[in-house]
């Protein structure tokens, strides 16, 4: 009997048809059970029977590798006490889905069966359903006062040499301003593009910022070809024209560059006492002022970044930090796609606190955060589109077990959930 209602509740979770009550009903038979061979075979035998598994005309190479990233996020779970624990978890997920790539094609379904088995006992067994790439049965967020907190956009302001502003969401295609010899042209895509209509330039330079506002994101082409993409809360501060021998730009908040080469004339960002000097390059530059470190991240090319006397080159995959008062860069290897999930629309983290992950969301959706208890400590694994309302991503984030969110209208307060 037993035997039969636990296959009867896999399937449903194969199936993602789970009830809560059914999940806390299927978590405490297999605990009791104590067989995770067995429930392990059980479950291989219910994915052979291809209800579960890519259909066959698809490609099981790609299914799979879709499959072990998600295993990744999944299996990476929260640890409060432990974190290192959570860093072996990570690597061990990952080193798994490196090793698929390298299997022989004739393994792959096998394979596919016994690791996607042992990744679903996994998952049930730790009782916990982390961020997923698919919608899941949230808790209900307890909501004071029903505001509908929306997603950030592609909206900004641009601030001529005048003082004047234009208000680009706003703006219609076409040009949107002159600054001496320079027309501004807002184009289709909505990207903003500075074009010379005549040789010459002004003795005095000539200097526009371009602004988003917290929950606004933008894309602006320089007038030496540069593109930069501007994440929320941010300014940038360039001349119209770049003249002299050098092109500097200053940032606050955080952006991603390419640099168009050219020969002799490096291109600067300034931001926060940070000088990032390049030729032609690409790379993300964070410089929030609620965040500890300016942090430089090269993904193309070669960036040298100096604050005060200390200075340092990088190299492609590397990020550089430095906090105010320190007199030494730190370099570490990110994951290039955790650092430029923002400009892609994703939320992702890795091993984040959550005051890291709710200062992104403050900044995205524009809202107010407060904290009711101790929440250092409590990292968290996930990855998310950034075109969900709020109310979705904190729903999932609950369902870690670890956190609970209350939203008055603009205000989102955060508080531990107690472990027994």
């Amino acid at each position: 009997m037993l035997h039969d209602e636990l296959k009867d509740l896999l399937e449903k979770y194969l199936g993602n048809r789970l009830t809560p009550e059914e999940s806390r009903r299927l978590q405490v038979l297999m605990q009791a059970e104590h067989t995770g061979p067995v429930l392990e075979e059980m479950i291989a035998g219910i994915l052979a029977e291809n209800r579960y598994a890519p259909e066959a005309d698809t490609d099981l190479q790609q299914e799979f590798d879709k499959v072990m990233a998600t295993a990744a996020l999944r299996q990476a779970l929260i640890r409060r006490d432990d974190p290192e624990e959570t860093d072996t978890t990570a690597q061990q997920a990952m080193q798994e889905e490196d090793n698929l790539r390298h299997l022989p094609r004739k393994n792959i379904r096998t394979f596919y069966k016994t690791m996607a088995a042992a990744a679903v006992l996994a998952f049930i067994l730790a009782g916990v359903y982390t961020w997923r790439y698919y919608y899941v049965q949230p808790k209900t967020l307890v909501s004071e006062k029903k505001v509908t907190i929306k997603p950030g956009s592609h909206k900004a302001e641009l601030i001529l040499a005048d003082g004047s502003t234009i208000v680009l969401d706003e703006a219609g295609a076409g040009t949107v301003g002159q600054q001496g010899n320079t027309k501004i042209i807002k184009l289709d895509s909505g990207r903003l593009a500075y074009h010379a209509v005549s040789a010459g330039s002004t003795a005095v330079p000539e200097y526009n910022t371009i602004r988003t506002p917290k929950g606004g994101q933008y894309q602006v082409v320089l007038p030496d070809g540069s593109q930069v993409w501007m994440n929320a809360a941010s300014s940038l501060k360039f001349p119209v024209v770049f003249s002299g021998s050098s092109r500097t730009v200053m940032l606050t908040g955080e952006a991603y560059f390419e640099i168009a080469q050219q020969a002799g004339k490096p291109f600067i960002v300034q931001t926060s006492g940070i000088e990032v000097k390049v030729l032609g390059t690409h790379f993300n530059v964070m410089a929030y002022a609620d965040e500890d470190h300016v942090r430089t991240t090269l993904l193309e090319g070669a960036v040298r970044v100096t604050q005060g006397a200390a200075t340092v080159m990088i190299k492609p995959g590397q990020q550089a930090s430095i906090a105010g008062k320190e007199d030494q860069f730190l370099i570490t290897r990110p994951e290039i796609e955790d650092v430029m999930a923002w400009k892609e629309g994703q939320f992702r983290f890795r091993k984040a606190e959550i005051p890291v992950i709710m200062r992104q969301i403050a900044r995205w959706y524009d809202v107010d955060i407060e904290y009711k208890g101790d929440v250092s400590g409590i990292r968290m694994y996930g990855s998310m589109t950034r075109k969900e309302n709020i109310e979705q991503l904190l729903e999932l984030m609950e369902q870690t077990g670890r956190v609970h969110f209350t939203i008055n209208g603009n205000r989102i307060t955060v508080m531990p959930v107690a472990i027994n």
